[in-house]
């Protein structure tokens, strides 16, 4: 893959698995032998950026090999940047049903969400992960580990909170944002992620 998520984006794409085209590791079609040919077109049209060609290439290797889960995964990609969302999650969901815990195809279904404008209610799970959103909890949270009088935290502590807890539906300049427009915090530096101070005032 040669072209980049929108960084705007808030889901790692999975750019280490694409890039040397490696199927999930719970892949039951991994056994199917990688075409060469087919590869160099790929990489040519990415180069390009010509993702309605990259879109009839990966629908004809599906049609050749309708099995090849990671055929069908290109062809989501290929989607995805042609801003047919529906069709992504359309194609990703079919993956979803057969391996419905592939993190790879997770997070790239949270990448289609996001990027979409929706939400995850708008996706039928067959197993929902953990979520969470930038809400009362997230910020409680926040507050009750740095409470008035303790130093100063940059955001990148802050986030680090959060990291462990299932799938973030959040950025961390969003997180800094919210902090800002929170009456309970003081920010110093609030234009910088990474100069940005945040504290509770004693009360």
């Amino acid at each position: 893959m040669k072209k980049e998520s929108d960084k705007n984006n808030i889901i790692l794409f999975p750019e280490e698995r694409i890039q040397k085209h490696l199927p999930g590791q719970d892949d039951p079609f991994s056994d199917l032998p990688a075409n060469d040919e087919w590869l160099d077109i790929e990489d040519e049209l990415w180069a390009k950026e010509d993702f309605e060609k990259l879109i009839c290439l990966h629908l004809e290797q599906l049609k050749n090999y309708p099995k090849d889960h990671f055929a069908r995964f290109s062809l989501a990609q290929a989607y995805f940047f042609n801003y047919e969302y529906e069709k992504a999650l359309e194609t990703l969901n079919e993956i979803h049903k057969k391996i419905p815990d592939d993190q790879d195809v997770l997070y790239f279904i949270f990448e289609i969400l996001v990027a979409s404008g929706k939400n995850e209610d708008d996706f039928d799970w067959e197993i929902k992960p953990a979520i969470t959103n930038l809400g009362k909890e997230t910020m409680d949270r926040c507050y009750n580990v740095l409470k008035p009088g303790h130093k100063p935290c940059c955001v990148e502590d802050l986030f680090k909170l959060f990291t462990d807890k299932g799938y973030l539906m959040f950025s961390k300049k969003q997180l800094l944002s919210a902090l800002v427009e929170d009456d309970r915090f003081c920010v110093k530096n609030p234009g910088s992620l990474s100069t940005a101070e945040i504290y509770v005032a004693p009360s």
